[in-house]
């Protein structure tokens, strides 16, 4: 009964040097691939604030669009310019305008109105 206590005592021991080795590479293993995984982390992490970056700088450009556009439209409905190629898109802020005041007309008149 000793001796049988003895190799299973010697054969827990030998699995226990086994397991261990294997835990020791397992983790080194774990240790390289956690290091890789953190520099594409890092990558990905990169290439979203740039992608970020240039979202904010193209909406900047169309701002800039924007600010520009009101700026041509006021100097039009001064007379300060005068420049035929946009004269089709006068022509359509006009349509525009003269349906919105249409509309606003409509929406005084259903305001106007009693329920009975």
């Amino acid at each position: 009964m000793a001796a049988k206590k003895a190799n299973l005592q010697k054969d827990f021991t030998k699995f226990m040097d086994y397991a261990k080795d294997k835990f020791k590479i397992f983790g080194e293993e774990l240790s390289v691939l956690a290091k890789k995984s953190e520099k594409e982390i890092i990558r990905a992490s990169k290439r979203g604030k740039i992608q970020v970056d240039i979202m904010g700088l193209s909406m900047q450009k169309e701002k800039l669009y924007y600010d520009i556009g009101k700026k041509v439209s006021s100097l039009n409905a001064k007379k300060k310019l005068n420049i035929s190629e946009l004269e089709p898109y006068w022509k359509k802020v006009r349509g525009i305008e003269l349906n919105a005041r249409k509309k606003k007309r409509e929406l005084s008149a259903v305001r106007g109105k009693k329920k009975k």
